[in-house]
């Protein structure tokens, strides 16, 4: 899978933008962003909108969840073929840290 997020300003003045963000519906959206999440069959479904700060962040952790994951995965294929992943594993955390599942 190869899931990717994009952020962009706007300005307030020529974007006719949401009072509140999209996602947490509190905050005024400080950028738009678009979330694109690839399916295992090759789909890509696209999720658009406006976000605060606080809910970018959380799109970014929500990206990095997934992508550890991605490498938890293919350690574990690489294992059961009886391959050495310890270099993977630690690449891994060192990147991801325990990035709990969700």
């Amino acid at each position: 899978m190869n899931d990717s997020l994009f952020f962009a300003t706007f300005d307030p003045l020529y974007v006719n933008a949401p009072d509140a963000c999209s996602l947490c519906i509190a905050q005024p959206p400080a950028f738009t962003y678009e979330y694109c999440i690839e399916q295992n069959d090759g789909q890509r479904h696209y999720i658009k909108g406006f976000c605060c700060t606080s809910c970018s962040a959380g799109l970014l952790q929500k990206l990095a969840r997934r992508e550890a994951q991605e490498w938890a995965q293919e350690e574990a294929e690489l294992e059961a073929g009886e391959m050495d992943v310890t270099d993977l594993q630690k690449r891994r955390l060192a990147t991801f840290g325990n990035v709990p599942a969700r």
